[in-house]
């Protein structure tokens, strides 16, 4: 009957596991979740029932959780490799703090002995069990709350204090639990115990106050980026303007000139003249794009001609209404890809960006392709800025990310034959 209730133990805990990384993180994909969990799952009760459960293989047991933790977030989640190792470690700092503060308040309340908590056949071994299971899931609950209602945005360095610290503490809790399996100043642990629970959640409240103003800071440099990208826009639309003005201005003078060398006769001269004019000064700043929406239209042809004054050969194939999603948000969008894809042509024997616009169900896809001189995600796999100033570059791929998700939409990237690959899917239907 005990092993039946340790064993259920065990498949609670890795139950609550599951739950916790599958709702902290995102995954990368949406494809067989069901069976990641499961096999995740099954993992996670083999170790906790064959390792787990037996007192020389506890240190064993801690780092093959670690391992399997870190693992699976790494396969499968999106986010930063601190918010994986972060998951990973939460049964750390909070099981064990959870398991030394009921310990010593059963022995504080029922005067029991350790044997009868840690054994077994332990007459308060259940109890504890479903005390101690009870407390993980209510604390994974209010963890997961917390993640759902803020996205972290803290520092390499942030991370690392904060991870410092709950390792810290975890080292404090695991060496009170040995103490106290053998020390009678129950109360004294009791109050020690926690002690450490209120230090952790501290903790997570200051981590919580760092990462609200982080994403503050960072909200307000994406608000920075795409109000730069709007007077961008805006001086792009006034550049072509002007030129659409000085064509028009300087063609009464070339109309004239056709006219006086048709009307002396002029015929071969009038004709030469007038193809001249034709591929000088009009056929570099006539674009056929046209999607049906102005705003989008600037877009696009704006960075046609930016390719066209850099040898870059540009494919566009657009096939959207562009419905149910707004005008700037598709423009910082698609600016922001095509600087991106320019910017990545740079050194290459054949510059070359294909941007596909297309409808699928109820979602718009998007995908651009330029080439690239050598492999980005291989020594680049977070697209981090290569700029000097990092704290003003680099915001770019997080506006982007910013009105992918407002679609509840996903981002994709990929490399194939010296070909940088960029997919976005935005539901808009």
């Amino acid at each position: 009957m005990n092993t039946i209730w340790e064993i259920a133990a065990s498949l609670s805990e890795s139950f609550i596991l599951v739950r916790l990384c599958n709702r902290f993180l995102s995954f990368k994909n949406h494809k067989l979740i069901p069976l990641k969990s499961i096999v995740f799952f099954i993992f996670l009760a083999l170790e906790n029932i064959f390792f787990g459960q037996h007192e020389k293989w506890e240190n064993t047991s801690g780092f093959l959780l670690l391992l399997l933790i870190l693992g699976y977030s790494i396969l499968f989640f999106q986010g930063k490799i601190y918010e994986k190792f972060f998951v990973a470690i939460i049964p750390a700092i909070t099981i064990l703090p959870i398991n030394l503060i009921i310990l010593a308040a059963f022995r504080a309340l029922s005067g029991c002995s350790v044997s009868d908590i840690v054994n077994p056949g332990g007459k308060f071994r259940v109890p504890v069990l479903i005390f101690s299971k009870l407390s993980f899931f209510f604390v994974c609950e209010i963890i997961i709350n917390i993640r759902k209602r803020s996205q972290y945005s803290l520092s390499r360095f942030q991370w690392f204090i904060q991870l410092s610290c709950f390792f810290i503490t975890f080292m404090i809790a695991y060496s009170l639990l040995n103490i106290s399996l053998g020390n009678d100043k129950v109360p004294f642990l009791l109050f020690v115990s926690i002690m450490i629970a209120i230090i952790n959640i501290l903790l997570y409240i200051m981590m919580e106050k760092i990462q609200h103003d982080s994403t503050i800071k960072e909200a307000y440099k994406v608000s920075q980026i795409n109000l730069t990208a709007q007077e961008k826009f805006v001086d792009e639309a006034r550049e072509r303007y002007v030129e659409m003005k000085t064509l028009r201005h300087d063609m009464r003078h070339y109309l004239t000139t056709a006219s006086e060398l048709i009307s002396t006769g002029q015929i071969q001269e009038a004709k030469t003249y007038l193809e001249k004019i034709i591929e000088e000064k009009v056929t570099p700043i006539v674009v056929g794009i046209d999607t049906g929406n102005i705003v989008i239209n600037a877009v696009i042809n704006n960075k046609i001609s930016a390719c066209q004054k850099k040898n870059i050969e540009i494919k566009c194939m657009i096939d959207s209404q562009f419905r149910n999603i707004n005008e700037m948000d598709i423009s910082i969008l698609l600016s922001n890809l095509l600087d991106n894809a320019i910017n990545g042509c740079a050194g290459t024997f054949a510059p070359k960006i294909e941007l596909t616009i297309g409808t699928r169900k109820s979602y718009t896809y998007i995908i651009v392709k330029n080439s690239i001189p050598a492999s980005v995600l291989s020594t680049n796999p977070n697209l981090e800025t290569n700029k000097k100033n990092k704290s003003i570059h680099g915001y770019g791929i997080i506006s982007m990310q910013k009105i992918i998700e407002k679609y509840n939409g996903s981002i994709e990237f990929q490399e194939e034959n010296n070909t940088f690959i960029i997919e976005i899917w935005l539901e808009t239907y």
